[in-house]
């Protein structure tokens, strides 16, 4: 009998034996997890995770409620893979199982029709999105945000209704239909990039992807923003929904495999991760040439500006102080660490202080800082400590979740720093 015959996962997507064959259980990990220095509980570990995905694979547990729970309480925060000598992913063995999970544990019949509405529908459509913003604009422009929290109504709901609406930045019109489908470089032209506008970016963050196109415009590169970009797909691998993200990643790659660029860049250090491994989604559907051609061209945009070289003539000075939080999707996911702390030492006049733990987790992690609201304040004001003791005047970071988390949580416990994505600073200091 064969690995495969004796394994309990169900049929489709579910982690591959070799991926939890690797672990050689020698604890590297353990100091790295959140959830593991939160709870000390061994199947909170990610050795732990993969000898539970090990057992059902060997056909020695069912896929229970407790594989169920920890897949999704795992932030997927990927540093146990920085840490690991044998190169376990035991954030992506779980990301997968959260697709056995909805095989196993599908929900009742309301939950499965608004998830279903929200990935299938909502998340795969831009306009939809776009429209789904403009009652939280008028929430915000008409004065019923202010009641709504000046009323304190909302303690009486869960906890996740709270956060969440105390966590919502200040809603624009969305960025897409702005963006001019070309924006020439200025000066000397050195390349001609692809621009992945994400979807929180375009929606919550618009300000942030118009400084990063008018900064790779300064730095002498030719800017193309498809409007036919879709989401990512990083949230359905995140809910257990790897078919949508298939089909979204069919198109995407599809949509930018067809113009002549030299890279393929993103401000969003979740959309990068997600990019980065259409690889590995898409193996054996898309022929294995064209998946590593499209894989060569994704660049974070600090990862890309720091192998051009940034253009630092006519730069204008910002005269502050800086921290940096290291988002675990650039760090850990993509490897990218040093390169944003080069080009924050590039701009003049910034004076930048590392923090302590700056790569460990801000407990974002798309929606587990939601449904798990009381952890989730934990790791965060862990964080937070660290943060404070660096007295910067900015808190810099690059990707929209921790902005999100970061924000909120310097404003809930009184910590006068703000929070800048690495382009609004870049952009400060890059003349119009």
């Amino acid at each position: 009998m064969t690995d495969i015959d004796k394994s309990n996962f169900a049929p489709g997507d579910a982690p591959t034996y070799e991926s939890v064959l690797q672990c050689m259980r020698c604890g590297f990990c353990l100091p790295t997890c959140p959830t593991f220095a939160l709870t000390g509980r061994e199947r909170s570990s990610p050795r732990g995770r993969v000898a539970l995905a090990r057992a059902v694979h060997d056909g020695k547990l069912t896929f229970s409620e407790a594989l169920k729970e920890e897949s999704f309480f795992c932030l997927d925060c990927r540093a146990c893979t920085t840490a690991c000598p044998s190169g376990v992913k035991a954030g992506e063995v779980m990301e997968v199982c959260r697709s056995q999970a909805q095989q196993f544990f599908p929900g009742g019949h309301l939950s499965q029709k608004f998830r279903s509405f929200v990935l299938e529908r909502m998340l795969p459509d831009p306009d939809a999105l776009e429209k789904s913003m403009l009652p939280n604009r008028l929430y915000q422009r008409l004065g019923i945000q202010w009641l709504v929290r000046h009323s304190h109504i909302l303690k009486l709901g869960p906890d996740w209704m709270e956060k969440a609406e105390g966590m919502m930045p200040k809603i624009g019109e969305p960025l897409r239909q702005q963006l001019p489908e070309i924006t020439p470089a200025r000066g000397e032209k050195r390349g001609r990039v692809a621009f992945f506008l994400g979807c929180v970016m375009s929606l919550m963050y618009g300000e942030v992807s118009r400084q990063t196109v008018r900064v790779l415009a300064y730095q002498g590169f030719d800017v193309l923003t498809p409007k036919a970009t879709k989401c990512c797909g990083a949230p359905h691998l995140a809910e257990g929904d790897r078919e949508t993200s298939r089909q979204l990643a069919l198109h995407n790659l599809e949509l930018f495999l067809k113009e002549d660029v030299d890279a393929i860049v993103t401000d969003c250090a979740g959309c990068g991760a997600s990019l980065k491994e259409y690889e590995e989604l898409l193996e054996g559907l898309v022929p294995h040439e064209k998946l590593e051609k499209f894989r060569a061209k994704i660049r974070d945009v600090q990862e890309f500006l720091a192998e051009a070289g940034l253009r630092s003539e006519g730069l204008k000075p910002v005269n502050t102080s800086v921290t940096y939080h290291e988002p675990c999707h650039l760090c850990h996911a993509q490897g990218v660490s040093k390169q944003p702390r080069d080009l924050i030492k590039a701009i003049p006049g910034v004076e930048f202080r590392e923090m302590n733990e700056s790569s460990w987790c801000c407990g974002s992690a798309a929606t587990w800082g939601l449904k798990f609201t009381e952890e989730s304040q934990q790791v965060l004001d862990r964080k937070l400590n660290n943060i404070k003791a660096t007295d910067a005047d900015h808190l810099v970071t690059a990707n929209p979740g921790c902005h999100l988390q970061l924000a909120w949580g310097l404003k809930q416990a009184g910590i006068k720093q703000d929070v800048l994505h690495l382009m609004e600073l870049l952009g400060q200091a890059t003349p119009e």
